[in-house]
């Protein structure tokens, strides 16, 4: 089995298919002209009857249907939105093909421990002065307590 003219043919066939509806067309239309008796016969005598004119019209209008059709089928095969499968297995292929790295880097492990953190500031030796004075001051408030009991 053949698999039929190709699309350039197609395209000959389809202008050819134009030319010949719209020729018989305007032969339709002077004749529908001549036999209302507006127009000039074209022949030695006016036409009486033109339904096969009118029937070539149809027929080559449904041949320039189908031809236009499978036309824009063999044309629409490439430019088709692809299958839901089709979309699934390209993706398989991206993602089978692609040179990532499979597990980001774990980080810290439990068997190593904790990591030491830097401190931002030096420990500072002995006592802050606003600790001697909380501390002189409970001393006197306790005291007073006492004192106060007896």
């Amino acid at each position: 089995m053949s698999p039929g003219p190709s699309v350039e043919q197609l395209r000959a066939l389809t202008h050819r298919l134009r030319q010949a509806h719209g020729r018989a067309k305007d032969i339709s239309t002077r004749q529908q002209r001549e036999i209302r008796g507006k127009g000039d016969p074209s022949g030695a005598k006016r036409v009486q009857d033109n339904t096969g004119s009118l029937e070539k019209v149809r027929v080559l209008f449904e041949a320039l249907q189908r031809v236009d059709g499978e036309l824009s089928r063999r044309e629409g095969v490439d430019k088709r939105t692809s299958s839901q499968a089709e979309l699934s297995r390209r993706a398989l292929e991206l993602k089978m093909s692609s040179q990532t790295v499979e597990h980001p880097d774990p980080g810290r492990l439990a068997s190593e421990g904790m990591h030491p953190k830097k401190r931002k500031e030096l420990f500072k030796v002995g006592t802050t002065r606003k600790e001697i004075g909380r501390v002189s001051q409970a001393g006197k408030v306790a005291q007073a307590r006492k004192d106060s009991k007896s």
